[in-house]
């Protein structure tokens, strides 16, 4: 085991921290319960890891070796624990029960077993392993737990990808999960760094633990940086859930509602506010949410954000063919026709003309050359 004066403090600070965010995190009100339940274990066994490395005393090793390795389990639950969280955040179904519990049964192996056995071997209670024979288990654990981190990666990954392109398909907001997209580039290289170390230490007579250090400084940093994105954005744990689009039957939306909408977007140009928000605009047209919400559902068949942004494109193709607004570039106009980004821009833009904004600008210079 690596030591270090300086690594133990940073290593206490961290368990500090960890008790502060379970706590902190728990008491969230209006909250993604589930997601959270998974975040705060995961947290609180990576702070108790942390103490018990803070705390590591090599005399202890032999004397108390099935304790000092019990917080080792992290090993089988980080994986699941993020996993499940991740599933929980973006309002995908965890597996059934009881199959939800087979994810558990490594770790459930591994204190019942595998840290029981090896951990008395050590302490001298029992003696029917070798020093080679404990160090060979050890390595076997810590190879499938490296394949048990990666497959969880892969498919946290895999469901991170699948909700994102269906948020986009529906909505052309900003996503509000693009957080996990470092996340997954440090778990990668927490991944790669890991089989590196491992490869190293298993060919190596003398193992070097500092590739260790890294892994355990970044499995922390993981899990660190998921809580501390969720306690300072709140509304992480209110993302959608995303159902198949179903066949429902069509809903009779009074044409008046419809046309008194059509005229106050065309008179008022209420999209152009960037903050926009469906409540606001229910509260100037004096209706309940719900019955602007259904107006627009059912009477242009769009959702709020693709209805608003439908207007803001037809807005900036105006400006554009304006003669007026030669001397501007694509973002200022995109800017003054409500869009508060560039990439929020160029998703609304294919999405309503079925084309980039480069490409319809193109065919439409084309078309008035040739005219």
């Amino acid at each position: 085991m690596y030591q270090s004066e300086w690594l133990d403090i940073i290593l206490i600070a961290g368990f500090a921290q960890g008790l502060f965010l379970c706590f902190v995190l728990w008491k969230k009100e209006r909250a993604n319960r589930q997601a959270l339940q998974y975040l705060v274990t995961a947290l609180g066994l990576l702070s108790l890891l942390m103490i018990g490395r803070a705390t590591f005393q090599p005399s202890f090793v032999q004397q108390f070796a099935t304790v000092i390795m019990l917080p080792d389990v992290i090993l089988f639950l980080g994986g699941p624990l993020v996993y499940f969280f991740i599933l929980s955040l973006i309002r995908l179904e965890l597996p059934a029960q009881p199959g939800i519990y087979l994810h558990y049964l490594p770790a459930v192996f591994h204190v019942a077993v595998i840290n029981t056995t090896v951990g008395l071997n050590l302490n001298g209670a029992w003696s029917f392993m070798t020093i080679e024979q404990v160090i060979a288990c050890m390595f076997i654990i810590e190879a499938t737990a490296i394949i048990s981190f990666l497959v969880y990666f892969l498919l946290s990954y895999r469901a991170y990808r699948r909700y994102r392109e269906a948020y986009y398909q529906k909505y052309a907001a900003p996503f509000l999960g693009r957080f996990l997209r470092p996340f997954f580039f440090l778990a990668f290289l927490m991944i790669g760094i890991w089989i590196i170390g491992f490869s190293y230490n298993y060919s190596m007579e003398q193992p070097d633990y500092i590739a260790y250090v890294i892994v355990w400084f970044l499995l922390a940093a993981l899990i660190y940086f998921l809580a501390y994105q969720v306690y300072s954005h709140p509304e992480l744990l209110a993302l959608p859930r995303l159902r198949a689009e179903s066949a429902e039957p069509p809903v009779e939306v009074p044409k008046k509602l419809v046309e008194q909408l059509v005229r106050f977007m065309e008179q008022e140009k209420p999209f152009l506010d960037q903050e926009i928000k469906i409540g606001g605009l229910a509260e100037t047209l004096g209706l309940p949410k719900h019955e602007l919400s259904r107006v627009i559902n059912h009477g242009f068949g769009k959702n709020f954000f693709d209805f608003i942004n439908g207007y803001r494109v037809r807005e900036f193709i105006a400006l554009r063919q304006d003669e007026r607004n030669e001397h501007l570039n694509i973002l200022e106009l995109a800017y003054q026709s409500g869009f508060n980004s560039k990439s929020a821009f160029n998703r609304a833009f294919r999405k309503e003309a079925g084309q980039s904004p480069s490409d319809f600008l193109k065919s439409s210079n084309s078309m008035r050359m040739d005219g």
